[in-house]
């Protein structure tokens, strides 16, 4: 029966009902631990569902086919490793300073306390599930309709050009992928140092002593690839999956967050201001400078 749904009312039936569970679990517990881990696997509980509404609809033989099967592949690798990364990470810290002001205080009623608990936790895990959706509204559109050759776009009636936006879009998914882990691990190895004397500090080693934000600007080129890979069957108007997380990344919780947090502890400093001078801040450079 599902199979015969609209299949971005599938994904928003997978991320939704994961994350709803997700939510339930936060509020009756308290934990801060279920956020990321629960957002980033909706990823590819949606991807895995999408590839099954293939299969259902059009065969095994279908859905086992190479595109179908990398695209899928590809989403469940990045949720995997960033669900991976940010779980570690709170596993350490056991509090998320997104949440700690969601929660009742001993006391304090439900809706009308300061916290509007549960009406602010909710909120934010509703953002958290649209994010998925939005985000793979490209993978949906193009896994779901690759049987149908009504769906071919301009370029999915010329092979050679689709087969390039393929390959271009999985090679550059997979550089966004490794960029955004490398980047991770070395700052994370850097604030780890317990004999770095500026793991306190911004860091500006490896992939940090080219672009300020390496980690977004992978992030980026993760969601722009994979509209590239799916442009050959999917609608233009899907390109709102990358244009949405650059505004999210460049505008909203990404860069914004990171830059006013960084001018409050370090403003003063002379050196970030240098760092901040002579390193893009998003896109890396190709040459290597002072940093490095």
């Amino acid at each position: 029966r599902m199979a015969h749904l609209h299949p971005l009312v599938v994904s928003g039936m997978a991320v939704g009902g994961w994350n709803l569970a997700g939510f339930t679990a936060t509020a009756l517990t308290g934990t801060h631990r279920l956020t990321d881990i629960t957002g980033t696997s909706a990823f590819g509980l949606s991807a895995a569902t999408t590839l099954g509404m293939l299969a259902a609809k059009h065969g095994a033989k279908v859905a086992l086919t190479p595109k179908p099967l990398l695209m899928t592949a590809c989403v469940g690798a990045w949720s995997a490793r960033l669900g991976g990364y940010l779980f570690d990470r709170i596993m350490k810290s056991s509090e998320d300073p997104r949440l700690k002001y969601m929660f009742r205080e001993p006391g304090e009623p439900l809706l009308i306390g300061p916290s509007k608990f549960p009406l602010k936790l909710l909120t934010f895990w509703s953002i958290q599930a649209a994010w998925a959706w939005v985000s793979l509204l490209p993978f949906t559109m193009s896994v779901s309709r690759i049987a149908d050759p009504q769906s071919l776009t301009f370029i999915g009636r010329h092979p050679t050009l689709s087969a390039a936006c393929f390959g271009l879009g999985l090679a550059g998914f997979t550089s966004g992928l490794l960029i955004e882990s490398i980047a991770d691990r070395q700052k994370s190895k850097f604030k780890a140092d317990e004999k770095n004397p500026r793991r306190d500090k911004w860091c500006d080693k490896g992939l940090w002593s080219v672009s300020r934000h390496p980690n977004y600007f992978g992030e980026m080129l993760v969601w722009w690839s994979m509209f590239v890979m799916a442009i050959p069957n999917a609608p233009i108007w899907t390109i709102a999956s990358p244009a949405f997380v650059t505004f999210l990344l460049t505008k909203v919780s990404g860069i914004p967050m990171m830059r006013e947090r960084y001018e409050k502890k370090f403003g003063d400093d002379p050196e970030y201001q240098r760092y901040k001078e002579t390193t893009p801040l998003l896109v890396p450079r190709i040459t290597y400078g002072k940093h490095n």
